[in-house]
């Protein structure tokens, strides 16, 4: 990558609402190598080129499985938010090399004198775009049901239909309260290897039962419970 681009944006909020934050911790690691991979390389990299560098085909696939990002016939790798920076910045730095080559920047148009009134009333505008753009990201902070249930099913090997309205209560009222979808994926993996839940296989884990807020923070923090035991 030129020195020119020498980085790329990243938004918090835009990456803990989006389909990585149902991925493990491992791969969200993962994750962000292949970005940097990906960017240094000018936005060219193939799947192959890349788990020669690191060869963490699973979790790369489990990304794949997520729609983080996609691989096209070729073997070649496109992470969207990525490849839109990059056209928006390259094109900046042409249009900038070209003014360059013409003697700095190009002058400024004559104002008209209804400009004025033109940009005073578009900053309302401005303001109403900001507050719509706040009002997405609020409303991106909800969990996908059918992708969450498509999750449960897969770790618990069950064949639950519908999420119901109780427990999508209970997952706002648990995302108002700071938990995230990190947290909630975690709470279903760790309980799926409770001996308790595996003995009745599953009988009584239910999305419901994961989601009330005491059973939630028992299964997040279950995991790290184990290896303090297992260190003491």
């Amino acid at each position: 990558m030129a020195k020119e681009l020498p980085y790329f944006q990243f938004e918090p909020a835009e990456y803990l609402t989006k389909d990585i934050s149902f991925c493990s911790l491992s791969a969200q690691g993962l994750f962000i190598n292949i970005c940097s991979y990906y960017w240094q390389r000018e936005c060219k990299l193939t799947k192959e080129q890349f788990l020669k560098r690191l060869n963490n085909e699973l979790e790369f696939n489990e990304l794949l499985n997520e729609g983080v990002f996609s691989v096209d016939d070729e073997g070649f790798i496109s992470i969207k938010f990525l490849d839109l920076q990059y056209a928006k910045a390259t094109n900046k730095s042409v249009t900038n090399s070209e003014n360059g080559s013409k003697g700095g920047r190009p002058k400024k148009a004559k104002i008209n004198p209804n400009e004025t009134e033109i940009k005073a009333n578009q900053n309302p505008i401005k303001s109403e775009s900001k507050g719509i753009r706040e009002e997405n990201i609020k409303e991106e902070n909800i969990i996908d049901s059918s992708k969450l249930l498509s999750l449960y099913n897969s770790i618990l090997g069950k064949t639950a239909r519908v999420v119901n309205t109780k427990t999508k209560s209970q997952i706002k009222d648990r995302l108002k309260e700071g938990y995230t979808k990190e947290d909630i994926v975690k709470a279903i993996r760790n309980a799926s290897k409770d001996p308790h839940h595996i003995d009745s296989n599953y009988k009584y884990l239910t999305l419901e039962f994961l989601t009330r807020p005491d059973k939630l923070d028992r299964f997040i923090n279950m995991g790290d419970f184990k290896i303090k035991t297992q260190i003491l």
